[in-house]
């Protein structure tokens, strides 16, 4: 059992590296995985926040109102946190907010000067959209600082002048929201991302190798009939996978409908627009591969290069320019922006459409593509 000779064990060796000699594009993904990973996810997660849209709503106008407005517009000249809108209305700002054009609401209310220059705590309404708590928790945390010199460093004579008894009050606008609940829009994309490498990638590359596809090309089969056909297949496989998956979570993570069947119904829409989507792009990306290997080295490049960069896991507006339009490129930050909007606000449908429309020309895109490149020989 231990008689072993060194050449032997030598001739083994020779021969399984010239196989990967013979595959030598192999290498690549090997090599750029580690490096695409830390790119990426060093990008994407972590990063400073920028350009959050604040909506200022000023009741008061008077000295401790300028105050406010020109704190904000520092935050925003200087470090590019925010970008600030002035609004009429509370009730039009919350509004906007739900649909998700703001990330906060500030609100100076009447009163708030007089009380400062009494010395009372003027109260500084701030109503943030708690479904992306990392913003609200930035947003919070820097607000308090901006208005607190005094515990910043500050000069003591300046305190007053500067921040005059601000008292910061934060909202949750859509009550108590755990951070598992936030990821169930995720946990729905990843998990459609997987059946599309399984069923677009893996599967329809392994039976192109083992000859499957042969029996196709006696029969008169189009591209797009061939296309159609396995992209129905890999769909229905989806839409049970994310339907499971969707009804998981929300039991899990005790997620309540909010718009209940209205909800539930662009949910299910959402997830076919993202499922034919990633099938399709799959479907694109294999429409030439034979060798088996291939998909399999790809897997972990293509999951970080759509899932990561979507927004599921920490907000978009960290990302870096160039991060942004890789970003904007799949459809998974659309499919996770309207999954949230949906599962965790209970927002209408012309609040997601935009959402939908990108999905869906993405998904014609692809299909446009995939019935062009697709190899109907051996």
């Amino acid at each position: 059992m231990f008689d072993f000779r060194w050449s032997r064990m030598l001739a083994v060796a020779e021969r399984d590296l010239r196989r990967f000699r013979r595959n030598s594009f192999l290498m690549v993904p090997m090599v750029l995985m580690p490096i695409v990973y830390l790119i990426i996810l060093g990008k994407s997660m972590g990063g400073d926040l920028h350009d959050l849209p604040i909506a200022l709503v000023d009741q008061d106008h008077g000295a401790a109102a300028v105050v406010v407005h020109d704190r904000l517009l520092t935050l925003q000249q200087s470090r590019s946190l925010f970008r600030i809108v002035d609004e009429p209305s509370p009730t039009r700002a919350v509004e906007r907010l739900r649909q998700g054009a703001y990330k906060a609401v500030i609100i100076v209310p009447e009163q708030f000067s007089a009380n400062a220059a009494r010395g009372e705590r003027a109260p500084l309404g701030v109503i943030v959209d708690n479904t992306d708590n990392t913003s609200a928790s930035v947003i919070e945390s820097v607000l308090r600082g901006a208005f607190a010199p005094a515990r910043t460093g500050a000069p003591a004579g300046t305190a007053v002048r500067s921040a005059p008894g601000i008292d910061v009050q934060r909202v949750d606008v859509y009550g108590h929201k755990d951070f598992i609940q936030y990821l169930v829009p995720a946990v729905i994309a990843l998990a459609l991302f997987f059946v599309a490498m399984l069923a677009g990638g893996i599967i329809l590359v392994d039976d192109r190798a083992k000859g499957v596809h042969e029996g196709y090309f006696v029969t008169p089969l189009s591209a797009l009939d061939m296309i159609g056909g396995l992209t129905l297949s890999a769909t229905t496989l989806s839409m049970v996978i994310g339907t499971v998956v969707l009804v998981s979570s929300i039991l899990i993570a005790r997620v309540p409908l909010i718009g209940g069947l209205q909800t539930l119904a662009l949910t299910m829409t959402a997830i076919l627009l993202l499922a034919v989507g990633l099938i399709l792009f799959m479907f694109t990306l294999m429409a030439r591969v034979s060798n088996p290997i291939t998909p399999r080295a790809l897997f972990g490049i293509l999951n970080v290069l759509t899932f990561f960069p979507s927004g599921a896991l920490y907000p978009t507006e960290s990302y870096p320019a160039w991060l942004n339009t890789i970003s904007a490129i799949f459809p998974m930050r659309y499919a996770v922006h309207s999954l949230r909007n949906l599962l965790l606000k209970g927002v209408g449908f012309q609040a997601v459409l935009p959402d939908f429309l990108v999905m869906a020309a993405f998904a014609v895109l692809m299909l446009v593509l995939a019935s062009t490149l697709f190899k109907r020989t051996l």
